[in-house]
């Protein structure tokens, strides 16, 4: 059997022979249009190298990237901007530091995770790694995982392993991460059956089988929800009363569907207000605001309680988070 034919759209980029500046812009602009809206901050622009590989498989999108060490700051604003789905993030090389949803984990080596690629996250690696983000559209995935938003932020391992039942099942996820990884172009099979294989494997690799209807429109409903605070956290008026009003549920349901994400309306909300603000603080772009507007920007109307609830949150003051750039993301 040959090799099926590689898709028109395959492309592939690389720094090597580009003057450093150069190559540094490419990739910038080349990660805000192909995912959503990126923010990409390289760490060492005199010693930039990379390179990244693009493929269609069935309705994926499989990236490869090798990168330097750099920050990555999802806008959270990707729809309109780029089909809504969600990102399989593979770690094959180096710890990606990420924070979520007002969540901080690692992903390491033989890890995975899933994104929502219209909310906000942000990526930090200390050192060069490499990566694979499959692009998977919320219709294709919903076939495999009735409830992906439960799914979310939570690092899955795909590494053997001794034991047996769902934990297992990650491995042979991995495995065809890898292979797809080096060699795509040279499968002897339908780029389309490897996507199903993909979405099954995911499936046992998560514990997640078919759902009642029910249980999907709640999904739906709960992803619903928090895409509304990543792009309304600034408003002072946004209420769960007002969101499940708009949305036609009770109050009391709408908390019910956040609790089963494992958040909750104020937790999620006020997480998000605290993380934009930290970033503004951090933002030369914003040095000219006062900590009292960038509070007032972030959704918070008592400069008090943004003191405190910003303290509590990352052991610092305001002020003092601006002074200093802020920490290091630990993961």
């Amino acid at each position: 059997m040959h090799p099926a034919p590689a898709s028109s759209d395959d492309a592939s980029w690389t720094s090597a022979g580009l003057a450093r500046p150069e190559a540094v812009r490419a990739w910038q602009d080349w990660a805000a249009r192909t995912i959503a809206p990126l923010d990409v901050c390289v760490f060492d622009a005199d010693s930039f190298a990379a390179r990244w590989s693009s493929h269609g498989v069935g309705q994926l999108r499989l990236l490869r990237l090798e990168a330097p060490a750099q920050r990555v700051v999802h806008c959270g604003d990707g729809a309109g901007k780029a089909t809504p789905s969600i990102q399989l993030v593979y770690a094959r090389n180096g710890a990606l530091k990420t924070r979520v949803g007002g969540k901080r984990f690692t992903v390491r080596p033989g890890e995975f995770v899933l994104l929502d690629n219209t909310r906000f996250y942000q990526m930090e690696m200390d050192t060069a790694h490499e990566a694979v983000d499959l692009m998977m559209p919320l219709g294709w995935l919903d076939r495999y995982l009735p409830d992906p938003g439960a799914l979310l932020g939570k690092p899955v391992s795909a590494r053997p392993s001794a034991g047996s039942g769902q934990a297992a099942w990650g491995a042979p996820l991995g495995s065809l991460l890898e292979t797809m990884a080096e060699g795509i172009d040279a499968t002897p099979l339908p780029r389309s059956m490897i996507a199903e294989q993909v979405g099954t494997l995911l499936t046992l690799a998560t514990g997640f089988h078919d759902a009642p209807a029910e249980s999907r429109h709640r999904g739906q409903l709960a992803r619903q929800i928090l895409r509304r605070i990543e792009t309304d956290y600034a408003d002072p008026d946004l209420s769960p009363e007002a969101l499940a009003a708009e949305l036609g549920i009770s109050k009391r349901y709408l908390q019910q569907l956040l609790a089963g994400s494992g958040t909750s309306f104020v937790q999620e909300l006020t997480a998000t207000r605290l993380d934009r603000a930290s970033d503004m603080l951090s933002d030369p772009r914003a040095g000219g605001l006062t900590v009292g507007e960038i509070a007032f920007r972030c959704g918070f109307l008592d400069p008090g309680y943004f003191a405190r609830a910003f303290r509590k949150r990352f052991g610092r003051t305001p002020s003092e988070w601006r002074e200093l750039g802020g920490p290091a993301l630990h993961g």
